[in-house]
């Protein structure tokens, strides 16, 4: 299993509505399919509200769950898998969408396997 995480910084112009469509926009990929298989196994989001002060203005997160590093392949696209044939059209469609609305380098991403520790 993998989890891949998304953050958002958004654009002083971005109102409240459209975050909300970014967000429900976001979520609508979990029904996105690979082969004819629903691929994503969950997404999670919400806004940043850690009191520590270390969020570089980062301001919503997305945790994507994949079964594989091969399905999160096949969601993140390009510039990594070039031919459209290969990749998820609807997050191609979603990254076009959200772009407008994030500042400059306005999004981190950060992914790692899942590893299950016994206790012990």
């Amino acid at each position: 299993m993998l989890k891949h995480i998304v953050l958002f910084q958004y654009r002083e112009t971005t109102t409240a509505a459209q975050r909300q469509e970014i967000e429900d926009k976001f979520h609508d990929l979990r029904t996105s399919t690979r082969g004819g298989e629903e691929y994503i196994l969950s997404i999670e989001s919400g806004p940043q509200n850690s009191p520590e002060g270390l969020h570089h203005d980062f301001e919503q997160g997305f945790i994507v769950t994949f079964r594989s590093e091969g399905d999160r392949n096949y969601y993140l696209g390009e510039p990594l898998i070039q031919d459209p044939r290969c990749y998820d059209r609807l997050h191609h469609e979603f990254k076009e969408f959200v772009s407008p609305h994030l500042k400059p380098n306005g999004v981190l991403v950060f992914d790692f396997p899942v590893q299950r520790r016994s206790h012990g």
